[in-house]
């Protein structure tokens, strides 16, 4: 399927693009991005709340929300965006719990935070996993979310496409580091709104109103999939935001590192509560435009063809002009969300890995060595995104399965490390040795197929245990209690360890502040979020 773009669509796209980007350069440039590694990594840890807030949402709304969301939510209805209401539930946790401590110990990397609570393996180890969680899913699925569109606006190879993306971004993360990814989010949150709102609303007028989206599509206008729902289960989806939610927003690099460049907490978790408050519209934004697809272009896209739906949207829906505003918001999706994970990973390869075996090294080298590893890592995520290009399940759920058996094998170490004092160094390393194995099995049960995993693994092929979020909370209870039992046996840790790195139950708690206490930001927002579950069930 091909999109009609006019000479005026183009002239938009081009403005629109070089304009932003070019406001993250500038900034960029003012705050000497490359001047040391505070700077280039973490924007010289002087990020004020609102651009936190953008760029969390910005970094986690790329192009696969606006690609892969509404091509699903044309499959499966409106619970393939179930999971975009979780967010009160992850950043709530993470900010009253994982956030202080990193603030506190002034770290650059969660790694790091891990050092400190158990040793330096521990720290080597999850930075590891951090880089292939990067690469396999996030470089990945946002490079063929992009792709994709490419192709079909100009007909170019979807491989061919990623790689001259790919090499695009690489070169302007390399100029601009954190300070332009952040300041270019700002206005990207801006600009996909606009879009999506605009899309949405011709969208709803063409199919009725929600009355006749409701008569026109009723089945697909419940967030609530039934329980043994083998793609979207509502409970078991719910199931996820407890740990590979809370990992997501509170324990992953490329998204805490916005996170870590405020310049202290109280504008840490303002800015948290403000991506809570964005994270409200996608479900309308970017799913309820793929039911309307199915409203009004019913059986137009079958299976794979379904991964064409955003296409489909802006031939049909939009009049020039307008076809161009939307794709300059996924264009600018896409490359912000890239250079997030490329800003993050190489912080996470020179902090972890370069700076902590040759503590001498300069500034200057960290820098040069940190757009190095863009470039390199660049390469890794284009071969990555082969393998989805080859998947065959929805483009959306592809992210979320396999993020949700990555993160499997450390959540238990790093959420219990910090709330229990209990936990031991062994039984963090026992726990995340069950963690990986069950999450290989998982990762391999996903890629060979159906077929093929119920005849090799046929235990997993359960109402309870076919779909991903359910077999995550399984597998966490099963690391979890490993990870008790083993601590209740071991050497326990050092008093000092602990002191700097989990939770004094015995403090006092922190006295309410009225309008400004984030506390209250997120029971307001909480109370929104239940609503929209009740009222989309």
């Amino acid at each position: 399927m091909n999109l009609s773009l006019t000479s005026l669509d183009w002239i938009v796209l081009t403005v629109v693009m070089v304009g932003s980007l070019s406001f993250g350069l500038y900034m960029a440039y003012r705050k000497n991005a490359g001047e040391n590694s505070k700077n280039f990594f973490l924007g010289g840890r002087s990020i004020k709340w609102p651009v936190i807030g953008a760029s969390l949402f910005a970094t986690n709304i790329g192009a696969e929300h606006l690609v892969g969301l509404s091509g699903d939510s044309y499959r499966y209805g409106l619970s393939a965006g179930s999971v975009e209401l979780t967010c009160a539930i992850t950043l709530g946790f993470a900010c009253a719990i994982l956030f202080p401590y990193y603030m506190k110990n002034k770290i650059y990397t969660i790694p790091e935070f891990l050092e400190l609570r158990y040793n330096r393996m521990a720290r080597v180890f999850f930075s590891g996993l951090m880089l292939v969680i990067s690469v396999m899913t996030k470089l990945a699925f946002t490079l063929f979310a992009g792709a994709l569109v490419l192709n079909s606006i100009l007909g170019w190879d979807v491989m061919t496409t990623a790689l001259y993306i790919g090499i695009i971004v690489a070169i302007f993360t390399i100029i601009g580091g954190f300070t332009a990814v952040a300041y270019s989010d700002t206005i990207q949150v801006v600009l996909m709104i606009i879009g999506a709102s605009i899309m949405l609303f011709i969208g709803l007028d063409k199919v009725g109103g929600w009355g006749g989206l409701m008569e026109k599509a009723p089945e697909m206008m419940t967030i609530a999939a039934p329980y043994d729902d083998p793609v979207y289960p509502f409970w078991g989806i719910l199931a996820t935001a407890f740990y590979a939610g809370i990992f997501y927003w509170g324990i992953d690099q490329v998204n805490v590192q916005r996170v870590l460049s405020a310049p202290d907490l109280k504008q840490a978790r303002w800015g948290s509560m403000f991506a809570v408050f964005l994270k409200l519209f996608p479900i309308f934004l970017f799913a309820l435009p793929g039911v309307i697809a199915f409203a009004l272009f019913p059986g137009e896209l079958s299976g794979e063809e379904s991964k064409q739906t955003f296409v489909l949207l802006l031939n049909k829906l939009l009049p020039s002009g307008l076809r161009g505003l939307m794709l300059a918001a996924l264009m600018a999706a896409l490359i912000t969300s890239l250079i997030a994970v490329l800003n993050s990973v190489s912080t996470l390869v020179v902090r972890d890995f370069v700076v902590e075996f040759r503590s001498s090294i300069s500034e200057k080298k960290q820098v040069t060595l940190g757009r190095i590893i863009i470039l390199l890592v660049t390469f890794l995520g284009i071969g990555a995104t082969y393998l989805v290009y080859k998947n065959e399940e929805g483009l959306y759920k592809y992210l979320q399965t396999i993020s949700a058996y990555l993160v499997i094998p450390v959540f238990p170490a790093i959420f219990f490390g910090i709330i229990s004092k209990k936990v031991t160094l062994k039984g963090a390393a026992y726990s995340v040795v069950v963690g990986v194995i069950l999450a290989t099995i998982f990762v391999i049960d996903q890629l060979i197929g159906a077929e093929a995993g119920k005849q090799i693994f046929p235990f997993l092929h359960y109402k309870l245990t076919l779909n991903f979020g359910y077999r995550g909370l399984w597998a966490e209870f099963l690391i979890s209690g490993v990870l008790f039992g083993v601590s209740a046996f071991t050497k326990k840790t050092a008093p000092e360890k602990l002191e700097k790195t989990t939770i004094n139950y015995k403090m006092a708690v922190a006295k309410f502040e009225g309008i400004s206490d984030w506390r209250l930001h997120l029971g307001i927002l909480s109370l929104i979020t239940l609503f929209l579950y009740i009222w989309l069930s």
